[in-house]
């Protein structure tokens, strides 16, 4: 099928901007979606935008090439960049075609005129600092997943944006999916009947188990919440090996995003209207973006994503694997047509960002949300240490593995 380039993207961007727009600009209460077509026209943005980028190369770079998001974007002027590695720097800076460099993030904050900044790099560990930094600074903010390291340091990122009347988003491309929207509007229309349960797993690879949790399973957790809602409690158990997880199993991930434990999870999410969650990580399985998924089950059918682009379903109150099988396609023409889905969703999801500053709304994968995805993290361990099943939100803020 014939691709669209960059530029072609940019002429049409507002107009698909209106589908996942609409589906998510319900506040983080995640309440149900309104849902338009995909061809619904939208505002162009009232003003021009002034961007930047923060990375820290030398301590996880730019992260989902966070760097690049403002490049060519409508009614956005890319006018700074900040990265604390010297050679990291330079490179970024000709990545991009931006002169205006800066080894020190807090001065670029104070020296330039900005309305919106990229927080790129991938250690989570320095978010805090970046992020209630720039929201001091009256910045607008679109930050690397996950965002925090604990529930507390989420909990003070989203107070500083809301005391600052800033807003935050978090690159969980998922939201800006066309194929997740038709799916959603599937699930809402009833096209699979009621919804029943859903069904997630990670990568099963190296970082399988707490690793696979915090860093594949984030994006899953986060599609549970938009199929089903808010969770309301969480009921879990870790292994390492063949034993319980102990609290001494505990240990850096290979990159800083927070202690993380465990070799093998087994999980389950309660959701309102008796919609049931679970989600499975074991290590070492020789895993990869094909065991990496979620499937959704209705009482008239069924919708599987293995990726942004490859989401089916299947029509049915059945799913008998001895007989064959009638999965179809969810898409549209717009997002077949589209080369790098993925970049093109973070690029859509800063043009919401912008939107929903000019319109004081949440952004689609809004930093409310995202704390709800980490609270459906940090609740595994919680319930697993408590043996007993575990109410959301969490009372307990600091991270369960110290």
């Amino acid at each position: 099928m014939r691709k669209i380039g960059r530029r072609k993207f940019l002429e049409r961007s507002g107009q698909l901007l209106a589908s996942a727009q609409a589906l998510y600009a319900a506040e983080s209460a995640l309440a149900k979606p309104v849902v338009r077509s995909v061809s619904s026209p939208t505002v162009p943005l009232k003003k021009t935008y002034r961007a930047a980028a923060i990375g820290s190369t030398g301590h996880g770079g730019f992260g989902h090439r966070l760097d690049l998001v403002f490049r060519d974007l409508p009614g956005v002027e890319y006018v700074a960049l900040a990265d604390d590695n010297p050679a990291g720097l330079v490179k970024a800076g000709q990545r991009n075609g931006v002169d205006r460099l800066y080894g020190d993030y807090r001065k670029m904050l104070e020296d330039e005129q900005i309305d919106v900044v990229s927080v790129g790099t991938r250690h989570s560990e320095l978010h805090e600092e970046m992020v209630i930094r720039c929201a001091e600074a009256g910045k607008h903010i679109y930050c690397e997943k996950p965002l925090s390291t604990s529930l507390a340091s989420a909990d003070r990122m989203i107070e500083a944006c809301d005391k600052n009347q800033v807003k935050l988003a978090v690159a969980v491309s998922n939201h800006a999916s066309l194929a997740i929207a038709e799916a959603l509007k599937m699930i809402r229309d009833g096209r699979i009947g009621k919804l029943l349960r859903i069904r997630a797993n990670g990568k099963d690879d190296r970082r399988g188990g707490g690793e696979d949790l915090m860093v594949l399973g984030y994006h899953m957790l986060d599609l549970m919440c938009l199929f089903a809602g808010k969770p309301e409690w969480t009921f879990a158990q870790v292994q390492q090996g063949d034993r319980d997880m102990k609290l001494s199993d505990a240990q850096p991930a290979s990159e800083p995003i927070g202690p993380v434990a465990g070799d093998c999870m087994a999980v389950m999410y309660g959701f309102p209207n008796q919609v049931h969650g679970y989600f499975e990580s074991h290590r070492d399985l020789r895993g990869g973006p094909e065991r990496f998924g979620i499937t959704v089950y209705g009482s008239e059918g069924i919708i599987a994503a293995r990726s942004i682009r490859d989401v089916v379903w299947f029509e049915g109150s059945v799913l008998n694997p001895a007989k064959p099988q009638r999965w179809q396609p969810i898409s549209t023409p717009e997002w077949d047509s589209i080369g790098d889905q993925d970049f093109w969703c973070r690029q859509k999801q800063v043009l919401d960002l912008l939107q929903a500053a000019e319109e004081d709304r949440e952004p689609m994968s809004s930093g409310k949300q995202a704390r709800w995805v980490e609270e459906m993290i940090h609740s595994v361990y919680v319930s697993h240490f408590a043996r007993a099943r575990v109410a959301l939100p969490l009372e307990q803020r600091e991270h369960p593995l110290g």
